[in-house]
């Protein structure tokens, strides 16, 4: 019989704030060695912030009485502005182009932050992972621009940090701020199955309507917005491209967005069954950390899947993975539902490392002659198709799991108190 260890002595705070320091360091280092954009396939070395950029500029344009929705004149490739009009307080604030570089260093801080607040590596291994995820190709590309992404994984972090409180009062100010997010990017309207953690139908209800009268509200400062967003969304394809249709436009297939409707739907086909099948759609529905575990979880995986059905954006939306760490982490799982999260942990990583990791290999390639331009140009095509593939097994995987909470809460809410 052995000894057991003896308890660490580390303070809670420690692997946390060494976790942040490190990604920290990392993202500046990145930021004094441009190279870096470059290599990864991120680009756009020479404008940093560049998403953060255009958001002053739409609000400096509001302030000169132009409307940023028709002309955005001062924003570095004059893209429209297809947000709500919430956004342009930055102008009446006085916010200008000169803000930039304060206000992003300080929307990066406020990232970091609210990470290690509500994921709390406990470990070193912990602590490794979730650095693994915050220095990835894809959130370079994140920092890198600055995307208000960041904004909104903010509010929506503070949100679920509302949720783990009991008081009935904190938990509403958790929808407000995902009504609120959802007014600034519309995607997290997706993180509306949250509502479903209420603890009584009453409470259901009250929370439907709090963020449906937030949503009301917000209408006439969206009209123009989405207008404008349906006239200009985005179809991306190539490196870093994040959406259902995106494995097509890369075939150049036409039709690209239809192709990839009726792949997602073969998949959803395919998870309801592996759903049906499975003991724990059965299981009764968890309590205290287990269930906020599984919340937070259910969170990043709706906001994954969401982005990914919509097909218009690119892979730094894997931001939102962030909450599916301690799930991950520290879930106890019976055998069959453990091989499925271990396979997600998997997937998780090869879709956050391979395309970027494979495109500083072929690029450092190019430049050290071990491979010629046009040789370099099909293993990146290959590269991307691979890396379409493994984000297509993530999110079947995200999906499975988001369909087992989402039938245990909604039986939980009809069973349940009044």
């Amino acid at each position: 019989m052995t000894n057991p260890a003896p308890l660490s002595r580390r303070p809670a705070w420690e692997i946390p704030f060494l976790t942040a320091l490190l990604a920290a360091t990392i993202w500046v280092a990145c930021f004094y060695t441009p190279g870096v954009w470059l290599l990864t396939g991120i680009g756009e070395a020479d404008k940093p912030f560049l998403d953060l950029r255009h958001l002053l500029a739409a609000g400096q344009a509001a302030q000169l009485g132009l409307n940023p929705h028709v002309s955005n004149p001062f924003d570095p490739y004059l893209r429209l502005f297809g947000f709500s009009d919430w956004w342009l307080v930055s102008g009446s604030l006085g916010l200008t182009l000169q803000d930039t570089a304060w206000l992003g260093t300080l929307l990066l801080g406020l990232t970091l932050a609210s990470t290690v607040l509500l994921l709390r590596p406990a470990g070193w291994r912990q602590g490794a992972g979730l650095l693994l995820v915050l220095v990835s190709p894809p959130l370079l590309f994140l920092i890198n621009r600055a995307n208000h992404d960041l904004v909104v994984f903010v509010l929506m972090s503070l949100a679920l940090g509302c949720l783990r409180h009991e008081r009935g009062g904190v938990r509403a100010l958790a929808i407000l701020l995902l009504a609120v997010s959802a007014v600034l990017k519309y995607f997290p309207l997706a993180a509306v199955v949250l509502l479903l953690d209420a603890r009584t139908r009453r409470e259901f209800a009250g929370w439907c309507l709090l963020y449906g009268l937030v949503l009301v509200l917000a209408w006439p400062s969206l009209e123009q917005a989405l207008r404008t967003a349906a006239s200009h969304t985005p179809a991306p394809a190539w490196l870093f491209a994040f959406g259902a249709p995106t494995f097509f436009r890369n075939l150049e297939l036409a039709g690209a967005a239809a192709w990839g409707w009726l792949a997602a739907g073969l998949v959803l086909l395919a998870v309801a069954a592996s759903w049906w099948r499975s003991a724990a759609r059965q299981a009764s529905p968890a309590t205290g950390e287990v269930r906020t575990l599984e919340r937070e979880f259910a969170c990043g995986a709706v906001m994954i899947v969401g982005c990914f059905l919509h097909g218009s954006s690119y892979l730094y939306k894997m931001v939102f993975a962030l909450w599916l760490l301690p799930w991950l982490w520290r879930a106890t799982l019976d055998p069959d539902e453990e091989r499925w999260r271990k396979a997600t942990q998997s997937l998780l990583l090869a879709v956050l490392w391979f395309e970027g990791g494979a495109a500083l290999a072929i690029n450092l390639s190019v430049f050290t002659d071990l491979l010629s331009p046009p040789v370099a140009r099909q293993c990146i095509e290959v590269t991307i198709q691979v890396g379409q593939i493994l984000t297509w097994a993530l999110v079947a995987c995200l999906g499975r799991a988001l369909l087992i909470y989402l039938g245990r809460e909604t039986t939980r809410l009809l069973a349940g108190p009044r």
